[in-house]
């Protein structure tokens, strides 16, 4: 016995084949047992001929602690905005617990609202945990006020992190310009011994960073990870905006993924990631929205449509990178509507007034504006249900929030 079906509707798989087709679904202990035209037997049977299945997406760079610097005056740089995070992290120290909870919890609700099932971020800890996600959390490593304490017995803490289903943990470097070369060294020898860890870290981001890089270490910053053997299968780089042919290079060698953000760096006046330079390449590439404040939409549809923009790329290389693409990285058996993957499954209303032919669902999905799933599945069970949560988690989440915005409202940070 099933403990769910869902039949008649049409299904953008995302499987091998990329088909989209209309099939039903069988769902058990919260994975997709069975793809086919039975009715079989099951608890419950939801029927989906008026809606388009997706799999859900996956965000594989996300900022969890900046909701509230969303709305900041434009025109800064990349480093112009790293040092307004800490300007208001300084500002309000007496309050930044408070400040930085509501954040995660905004940001992990609005992500769900945008049909993202997995998130890939730093910190998160503990308030993602009760959240229906499947989350990476990154221990985070830089040289700055607020994060310096996390480098002084790194290793210990790392170990000690709070083991939970669905939650995975990985190093956060923030960038090699932000540490020091003992920490690399450091951070090398720890995955050397914990080959399974993952690694990732902004990398590329402005040129003023790569000329920084090359004129202490007379390498570029791509150069300087390969040189501590921070290169490999399990490292994703994120931005990629500055590299050259070496770098490049380095990175198909060394099976490294990339996690493009077009959107952030675009309003950060950084050049954009040459994506299709990287897919040539035969590199793993993903789009992911960043920060809820230097990108302001944490819809991955969003970021499609600016990327696509930027680079032609056809619908469905786009689709791939915010869901195979990153589950392939992540090693995460979701990203697709495949026997034995995570049920996971987006449905948007095909009344909606965005969606035209069914040969143009993808296309319409990245390109028209707005596209919510009405309804979202979470390892089999509904957690959204008409755009809302089924278990009214967000009634307090926005109390929170609003709470937080009258405190911070008559100062003006920005």
């Amino acid at each position: 016995m099933l403990d769910l079906l869902i039949i008649n509707g049409l299904v953008v798989t995302q499987n091998q084949k990329r088909e989209i087709k209309q099939v039903n679904i069988g769902i058990k202990d919260g994975i997709i047992t069975y793809l086919g035209n039975e009715i079989i037997p099951s608890n419950q049977l939801i029927n989906a001929e008026e809606y388009i299945l997706l799999p859900a997406f996956l965000n594989a760079h996300i900022h969890f602690g900046e909701y509230f610097l969303r709305g900041y005056k434009e025109n800064l740089s990349t480093e112009e905005y790293i040092l307004l995070g800490e300007k208001f992290h300084d500002k309000f120290k007496e309050i930044n617990d408070e400040i930085r909870n509501s954040s995660i919890n905004n940001v992990v609700l609005e992500s769900i609202q945008n049909g993202t099932l997995t998130v890939f971020g730093v910190r998160g800890w503990p308030n993602v945990f009760k959240f229906p996600v499947n989350a990476f959390l990154g221990y985070p490593m830089m040289n700055s006020k607020k994060l310096k304490d996390y480098k002084i017995d790194f290793e210990e803490k790392f170990n000690s992190l709070q083991k939970i289903g669905n939650v995975e943990y990985f190093v956060g470097l923030h960038s090699v310009k932000w540490i020091d070369e003992g920490t690399l060294i450091e951070i090398s020898n720890f995955l050397n011994r914990n080959k399974e860890t993952k690694l990732s870290l902004h990398i590329c981001e402005t040129i003023e960073e790569v000329d920084y890089i090359k004129k202490k270490y007379g390498m570029t910053p791509i150069e300087l990870l390969n040189k501590y053997k921070l290169l490999n299968e399990n490292t994703l780089l994120v931005h990629c905006n500055y590299l050259d042919d070496d770098d490049v290079k380095l990175l198909k060698d060394n099976k490294v993924s990339v996690v493009a953000c077009h959107s952030s760096n675009l309003k950060l006046k950084n050049k954009p990631c040459n994506v299709k330079k990287l897919l040539d390449n035969k590199i793993n590439v993903m789009i992911a929205t960043d920060g809820p404040a230097t990108n302001d939409s944490l819809s991955l549809l969003d970021s499609l449509r600016v990327t696509a923009l930027l680079t032609n790329l056809n619908s469905c290389e786009l689709l791939d990178m915010i869901t195979v693409n990153p589950a392939r990285y992540m090693k995460i058996n979701s990203g697709s509507i495949d026997e034995g993957n995570k049920a996971d499954i987006l449905f948007y209303n095909r009344n909606s007034l965005n969606l035209t032919y069914n040969r143009s669902i993808i296309e319409n999905l990245i390109y028209t504006s707005g596209n919510k799933p009405e309804i979202v599945i979470k390892d089999g069970k509904v957690i959204i249900k008409n755009y809302c949560f089924e278990s009214k988690i967000e009634y307090d989440i926005i109390q929170e929030k609003n709470r937080i915005i009258k405190l911070l409202e008559n100062d003006n940070v920005f």
